[in-house]
């Protein structure tokens, strides 16, 4: 099993960074005072071990982290919540499980996009293979599956929230759509 490592540095204050390049989607922090350099040991509060392959980038409300991983080869689409100040895994909730799976692609995952946050909802999307909106706490609201083919290259559109638009990139190998069902 192979793991990704999640490193957090020590944070000077605690805003949320809710979506892909943070707040406003730009990749733009206002704090000051970050540490500019990391190692094993120097400016790391803590490090989790998460099972599986994920490429999502980590997305903070409150004081959890979210991310999202693909397990067991591929066949288990999983959300994981990390407690922000001590690195405990809180929750490792099974979102989507695949029958079967085919990645060509070393560079990518079933688990790429990253998971976006809007107060109690997390909005997970796993491309083709699914995308689903979970509370806090891990429960599953709704889950759908979209109808284009990935192919063997994966996913890698991040969703965003505008007003009451989940805004999602569908970049298949035949169908290339963005989309946006209306969340109220």
């Amino acid at each position: 099993m192979s793991f990704l490592f999640l490193i957090l540095s020590l944070l000077v204050t605690a805003d949320d960074w809710p979506q892909f390049r943070g707040p406003t989607g730009q990749g733009v922090s206002e704090e000051r005072g970050l540490p500019l350099t990391w190692s094993e040991n120097k400016n790391v509060r803590w490090k989790v071990a998460i099972p599986g392959r994920g490429w999502s980038s980590p997305v903070v409300h409150g004081d959890r982290v979210w991310l999202t991983t693909a397990t067991e080869e591929g066949k288990s689409l999983r959300a994981i919540a990390i407690d922000r100040n001590t690195g405990s895994v809180l929750l490792n909730v099974e979102i989507f499980r695949l029958k079967a799976t085919k990645l060509a692609n070393a560079k990518n995952s079933f688990a790429s996009p990253t998971p976006v946050v809007d107060g109690d909802r997390v909005y997970l999307h796993f491309g083709a293979f699914g995308t689903a909106c979970i509370k806090q706490s891990g429960e599953i609201v709704w889950k759908t599956r979209l109808e284009y083919d990935n192919g063997q290259h994966g996913t890698g559109g991040s969703p965003v929230i505008y007003d009451d638009l989940l805004i999602m990139s569908c970049d298949g190998n035949d169908v290339q759509s963005a989309r946006a069902p209306r969340l109220r």
